[in-house]
């Protein structure tokens, strides 16, 4: 009697058991539901739209004049060192593009790789008892004028440790250059990058890449020649 006793409540207790487990998990999917976070809802009803550009500077930078100095070095020159140093003037046609136009002057050094070729003495091919030296053919660069359209689509802010943001452009420039060289002064596609810091309503940092492709000749022969050039410098915008 014990027995059967015992298996009946056993059978009784079941469903109680299936049921109670039921509706612990019933509750945690109504749980696990409300979790879920509708981006209609967080939005709100006044909302028309969403944002889809960050917000501008303060200031504008249309149809104010620009000057500036910069400073800076060939990069692709094997046989020299070149230092250029110039200035800049330009202006924005509107939040986007602009033109603008530089000067460039350049000093020449000799690399070290030219003043060691230079120190080397070679039995001349005609004349047996006369030395000569080597010296590597180069065709040294004196300066360079830019007239360029300038186009920045880009656009950012950098939070600098919470003590204020600098805005910051990253542009691209097109134009023609005049390539001051040994060989006479020589008509340049200029293409460019580079990137602006702008540290008040008036004054901005820049850093620039710019290539100059032009004709010269080497060994006697027409060669394309590519001059990278990297500076930096600062700019002064008026109202």
């Amino acid at each position: 009697m014990r027995s059967r006793t015992q298996m009946s409540k056993n059978f009784l207790s079941m469903p109680i058991l299936a049921m109670f487990i039921a509706g612990s998990l019933s509750h945690q999917v109504v749980m696990a539901a409300g979790l879920e976070l509708n981006p209609d809802e967080l939005k709100g009803v006044s909302t028309k739209k969403s944002v889809s550009i960050l917000q501008n500077r303060y200031f504008l930078k249309a149809w104010r004049p620009e000057v500036g100095l910069l400073m800076g070095n060939v990069l692709n020159e094997a046989f020299t060192k070149t230092k250029t140093r110039g200035m800049r003037v330009g202006v924005f046609l509107n939040e986007w593009v602009g033109l603008e136009s530089q000067y460039i002057l350049t000093t020449v050094r000799n690399s070290a790789d030219r003043k060691a070729l230079n120190q080397k003495k070679y039995r001349d091919y005609n004349d047996p008892a006369k030395f000569v030296t080597a010296d590597a053919e180069v065709n040294p660069i004196s300066s360079f004028q830019d007239f360029v359209l300038i186009g920045a689509p880009l656009y950012g802010k950098v939070n600098v440790l919470d003590l204020g943001i600098v805005y910051v452009d990253i542009y691209g420039s097109l134009g023609f250059s005049r390539v001051g060289t040994e060989q006479g002064t020589k008509n340049a596609l200029a293409l460019g990058a580079g990137q602006r810091f702008y540290f008040a309503e008036r004054w901005s940092g820049r850093l620039d890449f710019r290539n100059r492709t032009y004709n010269e000749t080497r060994s006697g022969a027409a060669s394309q020649h590519n001059c990278w050039t990297v500076d930096g410098g600062i700019s002064f915008m008026f109202r």
